[in-house]
């Protein structure tokens, strides 16, 4: 797959704007844009040229933008008005629309954009294709390696986030504390820290069963992983909570390769 260009187009009569993504596949042209309707996320591709689609065209000269990947991805249309700033922060800037719409389109999470015309019965809707998660040497990067994507958290989140990694069976979260010393080495590693009174705070404050730092960091990834990755994807990257109480991530285990 080759990537293009990248148009971004801006508010226009209550319409917001949206960021499109063209892409040449098997000789083949393609666009891809996302669409929020009535405040929910949706993703299309179509086929050929981006200005015969009406989703675009309907946009005047005036609000569409072009842009190569990497000045948007560096911020450089983040200044663009898309949505009232009220929305802004909830539904990204161009940066963050376009890095979650490269993961859609590797990952197959894109409908083909005859369905938001209505003309979808007779078109096949593929399953989304989930990503190996790759964890190097010592929990140094956790890469999604089919959405070409790094996951960058905090230490402590990614303390905790490598622990359930490393139990796919999940953890009940009044045993957390059963995992203290695999904790320590975990949180130890990633931070390089040799204050072991230092690391043993931190870890001291996760475990703590009265205390709220657990529970903080569970809504702190799940809030980041939707912001990267999209609710429909992000679902199947959570560490969640089943109906008996045990918090674990829903990833098949072989798609979690460590080094």
């Amino acid at each position: 797959m080759q990537l293009k260009s990248v148009f971004v187009t801006t508010y226009q009569e209550r319409t917001w704007g949206r960021v499109y993504l063209c892409f040449e596949k098997d000789e083949r042209l393609f666009y891809a844009f996302k669409n929020f309707i009535n405040f929910e996320e949706h993703n299309f591709l179509g086929g050929g040229e981006l200005l015969d689609e009406p989703a675009f065209h309907w946009f005047s000269n005036e609000k569409r933008f072009e842009f190569s990947l990497e000045e948007v991805l560096s911020g450089a249309a983040d200044h663009l008005f898309l949505t009232p700033d009220k929305y802004k922060q909830q539904f990204g800037t161009p940066s963050l629309l376009l890095k979650r719409l490269l993961v859609d389109i590797y990952s197959n999470n894109l409908t083909p954009v005859a369905k938001r015309r209505g003309w979808f019965e007779h078109f096949h809707i593929p399953s989304i294709t989930l990503s190996e998660l790759h964890i190097t040497k010592e929990f140094k990067q956790l890469v999604l390696v089919d959405y070409h994507t790094q996951l960058v958290l905090e230490p402590l989140m990614k303390t905790l986030y490598v622990l359930f990694l490393k139990h796919p069976e999940g953890i009940r979260r009044n045993d957390i504390q059963d995992h203290y010393q695999e904790l320590q080495q975990i949180y130890t590693q990633i931070t390089n820290k040799s204050d072991l009174e230092k690391v043993k705070k931190s870890i001291d404050s996760l475990v703590d069963i009265s205390g709220k730092s657990f529970d903080e960091k569970i809504s702190k990834i799940k809030k980041y992983l939707i912001e990267l990755l999209g609710e429909k994807l992000a679902v199947n990257y959570l560490i969640s909570k089943t109906s008996s109480e045990v918090y674990k991530i829903n990833l098949d285990f072989q798609k979690i390769k460590f080094d």
